[in-house]
């Protein structure tokens, strides 16, 4: 089953706005080769909500083609009805994802029973595992959010409902509250947020992350000692980079895509830092604030890095 830190890879993009290819290859290997333990796309991170189906597909097929089976592979999906879903199970089976990690519909307001219904409904007809995506905090899904009996009941109706991501305020105590309710051995809780709360999280019982790029060398140094039992030596290399997480996702997601795409482009890994519009407006001191944080670490994106 899947644990560890698994980033979802943004999308570059050119001065245009059309997807940078190249660029997305090279995300992913930067990302490969800072000891990821999987890789997803097409998340809230990759701005999955401001592309095109075809757009989409063609994100999963490069990212795809890059991992090539070197670690796990996770696709985000955001369908607007249970029909919608499983077609899109269906299709992206044949990349042959470890989870598709997939948003509940949206659009209009349904009662809990439904959700439910609606995950169930997926699972038994998805080949693949399934990952319940719950991130109340994104302005829309603030009502979609399921308590914890309910995602319970989601994994008890559908053995192929293998994981849960659980984002956004007092993720944490949703983690415990979840665990409490199911069969961990069965079961996995990842959080998100970009990292913000994982030492929370873990000690909550998270199976690991899945935040965004950039900076996960540190999430990879502290996974390990945590699942070793040296809990002490894992928070202190969390402390060591909370700051920076703290600059990056603190002021809201559309600022961290800023954020993340600023800070790889300066370390040459992308040629551009577009973040498809509408977006938030960035002032330019805190991405100098930004530098001056990620500098005084040992990060292959500082001006000192590894």
């Amino acid at each position: 089953m899947l644990e560890g830190i698994i980033p979802i890879v943004f999308v570059p993009f050119d001065e245009q706005g059309d997807i940078d290819e190249n660029g997305l290859q090279r995300v992913v290997r930067f990302e490969l080769d800072g000891g990821v333990d999987g890789i997803g796309i097409n998340g809230f991170a990759s701005e999955a909500y401001k592309l095109t189906d075809e757009e989409r597909r063609r994100t999963v097929e490069i990212v795809a083609s890059e991992v090539a089976g070197s670690v796990p592979l996770v696709i985000g999906i955001a369908p607007g009805s249970t029909e919608a879903a499983i077609r899109q199970a269906r299709e992206f089976a044949r990349w042959h994802p470890s989870a598709l990690m997939t948003l509940p519909p949206a659009t209009m307001k349904v009662s809990p029973a439904a959700l439910v219904d609606h995950y169930v409904d997926l699972g038994h007809a998805a080949d693949s595992p399934l990952m319940v995506q719950q991130s109340p905090h994104i302005q829309g899904y603030a009502g979609t959010g399921l308590e914890a009996s309910a995602l319970a009941e989601i994994a008890g109706r559908a053995t192929n409902v293998r994981y849960f991501k659980i984002e956004g305020p007092g993720a944490a105590d949703r983690i415990a509250d979840l665990r409490a309710h199911v069969n961990g051995d069965m079961v996995r809780m990842f959080g998100g947020g970009g990292g913000i709360t994982l030492p929370d999280e873990l000690r909550a019982g998270s199976s690991g992350l899945i935040p965004g790029v950039g900076f996960n060398e540190f999430f990879c140094r502290a996974w390990p000692l945590w699942r070793s039992g040296r809990q002490d030596e894992a928070l202190a290399v969390l402390d060591g980079i909370q700051p920076l997480v703290a600059a990056v996702s603190g002021p809201g997601h559309e600022f961290s895509l800023h954020a993340r795409k600023h800070l790889m482009q300066r370390a040459g890994y992308i040629r551009h830092a577009v973040v498809r519009r509408p977006s938030v407006a960035v002032n330019p001191r805190l991405l100098t604030d930004l530098n001056e944080i990620v500098d005084e670490l040992d990060l292959r994106i500082s001006s000192r890095g590894s």
